[in-house]
């Protein structure tokens, strides 16, 4: 209530109607304390209509103190006024008058309800109602007189009294203030109401001066010649009565029949312009002597004509050429009269016929070329008072092409006829020339500026439309029509512009519609709402959406729609959670709702519910094979599970068949990637950039591919320290270049390892080689890392003591078939040390390793892993070797896994050449993995396993391994880490030197190192 008034008081009605309707609704026991008040604004912004029972409401209360009863008083009859009810204003403004007589605010309002009661009576014709009220609005504000004498002066003539009109027009016409073209209209009355009160004589001047101004005017042509007529029947008849006075002395004259006098009479009545009397006498003298009628027929109709009964005047003109004995200058003027009455009795068709005849006879009668075009005019409004527009519109067209010099005149009516008949485009260029005529006065411009605006909203110009009706509303805003025609183009716009994906611009649109009628708020609401969410703002568009679903009286779609449009701003806001359980809410009511099934299952991918996400998306793809939505989505899921062949499969269709959609190429892109194909994820991104310039999510895709193509140096140090007392340093490079679109990778690595401590042989290992990798297709890899070790052994267990040098060759080698996304082969390939135990480096045993590695994923979040290999030593030794492994994720980003893994190994002897060789072992153990981002450029990776190991020879024990890295991204191509690590084995001794003495080997062997690796791509 207190910012009500607070905008009262600043004269911003509307918003102030509009929260006091609002005060009212949340306090309805207030109603009538604030109705007063709420019923001022509804009439100050522009509503009087609305103000009207407001105020009847508040009058209605018996307990209405005076003070404000008289408020309530002035305000309605101000309501009834600005709401042009006049009949009812009237009345109630006299009312006001009689209480205070003195007020010149009633007096003025009361002569402005007449005016306007006047006005409307002339525009029903009602002529002689419409005279006395705008003699009462002059007599009740006598200031106001000559604004009024023209209007005043008008209906007093066309009311049948054109005598009484005459001193009126020139009273009006002695007011030298007028415009020109005003008293171009006055002199014009005057002319005719000279005319038409018998007064000939001074009627032929003013005609004869109008026609001047109007060579074409065939109305002012035709009542110059009947002046003139009149004039000479005056003349005519002084004649006869001059002789007739010597005659009447004569002994012996005629005496003259009751037909003739009465013919006689009419003739004198019409001289003097009594053309109702003259017509009433021929009627009667044909009445006393039908053989009359023919020799006074034409005069008779003539009368009749000119009386304003036109239409009776017809079939007289037609019985007078019916005639054989009418000479051709009286048929000739006997046609163009009955042109002239069918013409104005409305019977425009058939006037059209007449004055076209006349026309065709002589192309250069410039006054039936007129008078066809008045016809054609005459038809097009009576046309389109019967709203049959299109004709009205080919009548207004054929009345210009007849008397093209009237164009100006009738483009705007043309135009409205053009418009109104379903072609408001055609209409635009007619209102756009009438508009460039400037001598066109103030008024009529305004009536055709609004045409145009009109068919601006009528043909969807819309844009044109606002900037039409924005001035037009500004000019009145309680112009409620132009209020709702701006509104309409505003909301029209908005919604071309949401077709056209412009949303932002929608929004703008729809709000300017909304300040312009806050009414409209529940309609438009909704749509409002989505184009807030697709402008992303899904943030704003929530609270929207919910006041939309508070409404009781939704329909079950308006309800259905509301809900899918909060659903979307909550899952776009980052609200996943949330929106999920209102797509189900719709679900609940049609589980077959494909927008619903969609929206939840882009949400459920959202939160890495991917297995969800894809039942959705297939349940749509049920329904709807060749949705694309749902095929994008499940492509995502399934990408997003870790299965990019899948993903890929269900995309390529769509690419295939012309589907150039950033969002299909892109998953495109995504799973090339992942398949290990950069060369053909590259061509995918490049092509989502040719089809969205800018794309953030192709364009950083693209950084990573040239990211990992460029040359890699890899430096690495790491110590390890064993529980028997042997510690390793290590110190290696690389370095890896990228060839062949990413498919190949080659570059030379280098290490050096220096094996010291305890009893241990000395030994330090320098070793250089190449390593390299080749992706063969979609299905075959090939990685290899070789190295020529150069060892150097500075104590060795040999009875001549002397140091040795040896050079080994050691490589690794894995050939991998990835049939699919659930299947990988990896065969394997080796040469190794046996062990890191310096004994066996001394002794000179090699490994060579046979494996086979199946690898069985699901999804990205279970895998099952196989493994087996069996190694031939260089001592004649064998071991084979098998671990099963499985793997569980149970969240993402960090990611958290849990698995177990079964490890089982025999070797065909028990040796003592420095390697641990039992006889056979086998472990069982629970993992964990744990790993993501910890802050920003900070990365870790925790790894751990725990469980029981069986030795035998040996004993069993508790087993487990611990490892932890931390990374570090300086910048995107150059980064840090740190890492660490323990093993501890109770199966296996700490002093095992391969005799397994159970009794003195008690000692669990364990090993921990730390390391640190520095990678740089250039």
């Amino acid at each position: 209530m207190e910012q009500a008034r607070q905008a009262a008081s600043t004269n911003d009605n509307r918003e102030a109607a509009r929260l006091f309707g609002q005060t009212i609704n949340l306090a309805p026991e207030r109603r009538n304390e604030l109705l007063l008040e709420y019923a001022d604004q509804v009439a100050y912004s522009g509503r009087p209509s609305d103000a009207v029972p407001l105020y009847r409401e508040r009058l209605a209360d018996p307990a209405l103190d005076a003070a404000n009863r008289e408020r309530a008083e002035r305000g309605l009859a101000f309501a009834l006024l600005w709401s042009s009810r006049f009949q009812e204003a009237i009345p109630a403004w006299e009312a006001r008058l009689r209480t205070d007589p003195g007020s010149d605010e009633a007096r003025k309002a009361l002569s402005d309800a007449l005016v306007g009661a006047a006005r409307q009576a002339g525009e029903r014709s009602d002529n002689a109602n419409a005279m006395a009220l705008f003699g009462r609005a002059v007599e009740t504000a006598p200031q106001r007189r000559q604004e009024l004498l023209p209007e005043l002066a008008d209906q007093t003539a066309y009311a049948g009294q054109p005598a009484q009109a005459v001193p009126l027009y020139q009273e009006a016409l002695r007011n030298g203030s007028r415009p020109e073209d005003q008293q171009r209209r006055l002199r014009r009355g005057l002319a005719f109401a000279l005319l038409w009160s018998g007064q000939f004589p001074a009627a032929m001047p003013a005609l004869e001066n109008e026609l001047r101004g109007a060579p074409d005017d065939a109305q002012v042509r035709q009542g110059l010649a009947e002046a003139r007529a009149g004039v000479e029947r005056g003349r005519a008849q002084a004649g006869q009565s001059s002789q007739a006075a010597p005659s009447q002395q004569a002994p012996a004259a005629a005496p003259v029949s009751p037909a003739d006098a009465a013919i006689a009479a009419a003739r004198e009545a019409a001289g003097r312009g009594a053309n109702k009397e003259a017509a009433s006498l021929f009627e009667r003298a044909i009445s006393l002597n039908p053989s009359k009628r023919g020799p006074v027929g034409r005069e008779y109709a003539d009368q009749l004509a000119f009386s304003g009964e036109p239409a009776r005047a017809v079939p007289v003109y037609r019985e007078v050429l019916a005639r054989r004995d009418l000479s051709p200058a009286e048929r000739q003027q006997a046609t163009r009269s009955l042109a002239f009455a069918l013409l104005w009795s409305s019977q425009f068709q058939q006037a059209i016929e007449a004055w076209g005849d006349i026309l065709q006879a002589d192309r250069s009668d410039a006054e039936a070329r007129k008078t066809l075009s008045d016809a054609y005019v005459g038809a097009a409004r009576q046309a389109a008072e019967r709203t049959r527009n299109a004709d009205a519109a080919s009548f207004f067209r054929r009345a210009i092409e007849t008397a093209p010099q009237r164009r100006q005149e009738l483009l705007p009516e043309y135009a409205d006829q053009v418009a109104y008949s379903g072609n408001p485009a055609g209409a635009v260029p007619l209102y756009r020339e009438a508009l460039r005529d400037g001598q066109r006065p103030e008024v009529e411009r305004r009536r055709v500026r609004r045409g145009l605006a009109f068919a601006f909203l009528w043909s969807n110009q819309f844009r044109e439309a606002i900037a039409a009706w924005q001035p037009l509303f500004r000019e009145n805003p309680r112009d409620e029509e132009a209020r709702k025609a701006f509104s309409d183009a505003l909301v029209g716009a908005a919604r071309q512009s949401a077709g056209q994906a412009r949303n932002a611009d929608a929004v703008n649109l729809f709000e300017r519609a909304l300040a312009v009628m806050p009414g409209r708020r529940r309609e438009l609401l909704r749509e409002y709402a989505e184009q807030v969410l697709y402008a992303g703002q899904p943030l704003r568009a929530i609270p929207l959406f919910q006041e939309v679903l508070q409404r009781a009286d939704l329909t079950a779609q308006e309800r259905r729609d509301a809900r899918l449009g909060l659903a979307r701003a909550l899952a776009w806001s980052g609200q996943q959670k949330l929106a999920i359980p209102v797509f189900s809410e719709i679900l609940a009511s049609n589980a077959n709702d494909v927008d619903a099934l969609i929206g939840r299952g882009n949400a459920l991918n959202d939160i890495t519910e991917h297995k969800a996400a894809l039942v959705d998306f297939e349940v749509v793809l049920v329904l709807q094979p060749s949705n694309v939505e749902a095929i994008r989505g499940a492509a995502t899921a399934e990408r997003s599970m870790g299965l990019p062949r899948a993903a890929l499969a269900r995309v390529e269709p769509l690419i295939a068949g012309g589907d150039r959609n950033p969002a299909t190429l892109f998953i495109a892109a995504q799973a090339r990637r992942e398949m290990g194909r950069p060369d053909l994820s590259e061509d995918y991104a490049k092509a989502v950039l040719v089809q969205k310039p800018g794309d953030p999510g192709a364009l950083t895709l693209l950084d990573q591919l040239y990211l990992e193509r460029r040359p890699l140096t890899r430096i690495e140090s790491w110590y390890a320290r064993r529980s028997d007392d042997l510690g390793i340093w290590a110190l290696q490079a690389s370095h890896e270049m990228t060839l062949n679109d990413g498919l190949t990778k080659l570059g030379p690595q280098a290490r050096f390892l220096r094996f010291r401590g305890g009893d241990f042989p000395s030994v330090d290992i320098a070793s250089i080689g190449i390593a390299g990798q080749h992706r063969f297709g979609d299905h075959v890899e090939f990685k290899s890392s070789i190295f020529l070790n150069f060892e150097d052994e500075l104590r060795r267990n040999r009875p001549d003591g002397d140091d040795d040098q040896d050079v080994t060759l050691t490589h690794e080698t894995i050939l991998s078939l990835i049939r699919s996304d659930l299947l990988r082969f990896d065969l394997n390939l080796a040469r190794r040390y046996a062990d890191e135990d310096t004994y066996s480096i001394v002794n000179d045993v090699l490994a060579n390793d046979f494996g086979l590695k199946v690898l069985v994923t699901p999804d990205n979040a279970t895998r099952f892993a196989a493994q087996a290999i069996y190694s031939n030593y260089s001592d004649g030794n064998e071991r084979v070797w098998g671990q099963v492994e499985f793997a569980k994720r149970f969240t993402a980003n960090p990611y958290f896994w849990l698995g177990a893994r079964y490890t089982a190994f025999e070797f065909a002897e028990v040796l003592d050449n420095g390697y641990w060789n039992p006889e056979r072992y086998q472990s069982l153990e629970a993992s964990v993995h744990f790993y993501g981002p910890l802050a920003e450029r900070w990365w870790f990776d925790l790894q751990g396993a725990a469980g029981y190991g069986w030795s035998e020879p040996g004993e069993g024990g508790f087993v487990s391994y611990a490892s932890a890295r931390l990374n570090y991204d300086f910048t995107s191509q150059v980064t840090f880490a740190l890492y660490g690590s323990h093993l501890l084995s109770y199966a296996r001794s700490s002093e095992n030197d391969g005799n397994f003495d159970t009794g003195v080997d008690d000692e669990p062997f364990s090993r921990w190192s730390v390391g640190g690796e520095l990678r740089i791509r250039w």
